[in-house]
């Protein structure tokens, strides 16, 4: 066995780890989105904010083993491999500066006011649910890099369509979020 070895079986099991964190955020995402009552929007915030720790984690994994196999074997000069930092800094700041910021004006709202008609938009933000999508097919694009190892002109082409296909996928979300929500009786936001 050797360095690189383990530094490519360590960036996997990664990208494992951000995978899966991300389809439990998601799944808990879509029925928070769902969420009719004060305690199931709590639950299933509750659970996106128990798997939000795992990313960092997987970003600085990634980060470490995958620097350690560009300067053992490739280049930071290598196309595919610009695109994947591009990628992956794209999805903490998606990740971490729209969806987690909007997650907690979420939390406060929901704590302040409860299910409010305020708290109810907000569950069906149309902008967090845009940068969950786009996060996903970052992660597609990602791998993409990763195994196909393509030119400059395909890796920045990769990208593109990832950031296209994750606002695409979102675009129901945007007429949804026109739809009335329910409005509480003595809601002070009405």
């Amino acid at each position: 066995m050797t360095a690189y070895a383990l530094a490519l079986f360590l960036h996997l099991l990664f990208v494992l780890v951000a995978t899966a964190a991300a389809a439990l955020a998601t799944f808990a995402t879509v029925r928070l989105r769902r969420a009719q009552t004060l305690p199931e929007a709590v639950q299933w915030g509750t659970v996106v904010g128990r798997v939000v720790p795992a990313f960092p984690i997987a970003v600085l994994g990634l980060l470490a083993s995958g620097g350690y196999m560009t300067h053992v074997r490739w280049s930071w000069s290598t196309p595919w491999i610009d695109a994947a930092v591009v990628a992956l800094g794209l999805i903490v700041i998606l990740g971490t500066g729209v969806e987690g910021s909007r997650g907690r004006v979420l939390r406060r709202e929901l704590q302040a006011a409860g299910m409010s008609t305020r708290a109810r938009r907000l569950l069906r933000d149309p902008v967090a649910w845009t940068a969950k999508m786009t996060t996903l097919t970052l992660v597609v694009a990602a791998v993409f890099l990763m195994t196909v190892k393509p030119t400059a002109a395909v890796s920045a082409t990769a990208i593109v369509v990832a950031v296209l296909a994750g606002a695409l996928v979102a675009a129901p979300a945007w007429r949804m979020s026109d739809v009335a929500a329910p409005q509480a009786v003595g809601d002070p936001t009405s």
